[in-house]
């Protein structure tokens, strides 16, 4: 069986020959074995041929090849849009021994502004957050209503070569694995542009706001997804990682599920495979997972950084539904030593096997100082342990 076959037939819920292998792979992991220092590192603009390099650190593990890394980077980019109503200015600075982006759209009734800090939290690693949105208030979201520009005639064309970096991943690939693109659901998607203590009170203060919102980025998420499907991507990786228990079962069950349920139906209506990313919280709201339509759902955290239960999780979840995970990368994987590695493995196959419909995966991605022995413990348990 190939990887490809293996994986697709995961997705689809038939028989497969063994557990599939697939930690979450990130770009610090192929910039680690390749060794690229940061100032030759690619995290704003381009893409250094990732897409192929990460085939080859795949093999080299001994991986299935759940490919992330095609995925275009600047789909949320407003950089490109400029048009005669929708003027975007970007400016550089380093403020306070930080790398800061800060963007502003002009449009005929006003500024709309947002300050993005970049960090290097290692030799491998770069993480970013925004520090101020777009959208303060109704009419700041008006503006994206009246003037932004649609993603096809704006974005797309300025980075359609980031999109052709998912048909490089899926030619590198060949028969051994699936290309998967990551976007965020409807959810996370507003966080993007507006304040996430804000977007948890909209609801109650203007309901009629946050459902505008929501629908009106949801609905050009799905503009980008198109996009990626046709450029070769498999499967749709949906961040829902902000929408956790924290928010509540009634808050995630009548202002979040309806929206990601329509977005999961409109990517299989293109004739993908979803995947649902919360790498947290979820023991209050997972059995709503299986009223949402998604064909897998990631990553089973378990304590002290999530609160999955892996035993609940088998009793709740669907059996149709592909679970994700539940291997703790942050400090498990990173201090263990390879036998210890081997064992947890061993036993966490041995406990979902019986269910079948599971990938082995890590609960995010590897942190830089992990070490490669212990990578490869990982990857040789779930290839010697998973055979069903």
């Amino acid at each position: 069986m190939t990887g490809r076959e293996r994986l697709l037939k995961t997705f689809r819920g038939e028989k497969v020959d063994r557990v599939p292998v697939c930690p979450w792979v990130y770009n610090n992991l192929i910039y680690r074995y390749f060794d690229i220092p940061p100032e030759k590192q690619v995290w704003r603009v381009g893409n250094d041929n990732i897409a192929e390099k990460t085939v080859e650190v795949h093999d080299y593990f001994g991986f299935d090849h759940l490919h992330r890394l095609g995925t275009p980077r600047h789909v949320y980019d407003e950089k490109s849009s400029n048009n005669g109503k929708w003027k975007v200015e970007v400016e550089f600075k380093n403020i306070n021994g930080r790398d800061t982006e800060i963007t502003t759209i002009k449009t005929p009734e006003k500024e709309l502004k947002q300050v993005k800090k970049f960090d290097q939290t290692s030799r491998y690693t770069y993480v970013e957050a925004i520090t101020e949105y777009y959208i303060k208030d109704q009419d700041d979201f008006n503006q994206f209503i009246k003037y932004q520009p649609s993603f096809e005639e704006a974005i797309y064309p300025a980075i359609k070569d980031e999109f052709e970096n998912l048909g490089k991943a899926k030619k590198a690939l060949k028969d051994k694995g699936v290309v998967v693109s990551y976007l965020h659901g409807a959810f996370n998607i507003l966080n993007m542009y507006r304040n996430l203590e804000l977007i948890m009170m909209d609801p109650y203060t203007d309901l009629g706001f946050y459902k505008a919102m929501i629908e009106y980025f949801s609905n050009r998420s799905f503009e980008i997804i198109k996009k990626m499907v046709n450029h070769g991507a498999d499967i749709i990786e949906i961040a829902a990682n902000l929408a956790t228990s924290a928010v509540g079962e009634k808050f995630f069950e009548n202002y979040v599920l309806e929206y990601e349920k329509n977005l999961i139906e409109k990517i299989h209506s293109i004739g993908a495979f979803d995947i649902y990313h919360n790498c947290g919280d979820a023991d209050k709201i997972m059995h709503l997972y299986n009223n949402i339509g998604t064909n897998a759902w990631g990553y089973l955290t378990p304590p002290p950084y999530g609160d999955v239960d892996l035993d609940k999780a088998l009793k709740v979840i669907n059996k149709n539904i592909v679970l994700i995970g539940n291997i703790d990368q942050v400090d498990f994987i990173v201090k263990a030593s390879p036998k210890e590695i081997k064992e947890k493995v061993r036993n966490l196959l041995e406990k979902v096997k019986p269910r079948g419909n599971f990938i082995l995966s890590t609960t995010d991605w590897f942190f830089d100082n992990t070490p490669f022995e212990n990578i490869k413990a990982f990857s040789e348990a779930g290839l010697e342990f998973g055979y069903y």
